[in-house]
C-alpha cells in the first residue's frame, strides 16, 4: 500500500481536500501528519490505515485536521502541482534519448529472441544458414537487461521501507 492508495478512503470518509493532498506527490508529508493526529505507531501507509479503521472517531478526527488547516492542505496540493510541472519541464529539456534508451533496449532485446528463434530456423530451413544466436547468449542478454530494468523496481519494493526509499 501507498499513500496514495490510502487518500481514496480518506475522501470517502469526508475530508476530500485532506484525501487529494494525501495523493499526491508530497502525500508522505500528509501521512506523517494524519499519523499523529490518528495515533498511529508509525508513519507508514499500512499503519495509518489501520489507525483509521481502529479509531474510535476517525471520520471525525480527519474533517476536523481538514476544516481547521483547509488553507495549508490546499497549499500542499498547489505545491505538487507545481512540482509535477517543473518535473514535466526538466524531463522535456532532458530529450528524447533520456526516456527512450530503456524501450530501445527491450526492443532490442525481442528483436535477439525473435532472430533467434523465429527468423534463424527458417533461414537455416531454406536456405541452409547458420545465422542464430547461440540460446545461452540470448537467454543471458535477456536475463542482464531484465534485471537492470525490472530488478531495480523490485528492490525497492523489497528494500525500500529499510533505506527510507518509498
Amino acid at each position: 500500500m501507498d499513500w496514495s492508495g490510502l487518500a481514496s478512503q480518506v475522501i470517502k470518509l469526508g475530508a476530500p481536500i485532506l484525501g487529494t493532498a494525501l495523493g499526491g506527490p508530497l502525500g508522505g508529508t500528509v501521512g506523517k501528519v494524519l499519523a499523529d493526529v490518528l495515533g498511529a505507531p508509525d508513519e507508514t501507509p499500512e499503519s495509518v490505515a489501520e489507525a483509521i479503521q481502529t479509531a474510535p472517531d476517525a471520520s471525525g478526527a480527519l474533517r476536523q485536521l481538514e476544516a481547521e488547516r483547509s488553507d495549508e492542505w490546499i497549499s500542499v496540493i498547489k505545491a505538487g502541482q507545481e512540482l509535477s510541472v517543473q518535473l514535466a519541464k526538466t524531463e522535456a529539456e532532458r530529450g528524447p534519448f533520456h526516456y527512450a534508451w530503456r524501450p530501445a533496449m527491450s526492443w532490442l532485446v525481442v528483436a535477439i529472441t525473435a532472430q533467434t528463434f523465429i527468423i534463424a530456423p527458417w533461414m537455416q530451413g531454406v536456405f541452409g544458414l547458420a545465422v542464430g544466436t547461440p540460446y545461452e547468449q540470448v537467454l543471458g542478454i535477456s536475463a542482464i537487461w531484465l534485471t537492470i530494468y525490472g530488478g531495480g523496481h523490485t528492490a525497492k519494493a523489497i528494500f525500500g521501507n529499510r533505506l527510507g526509499v518509498r
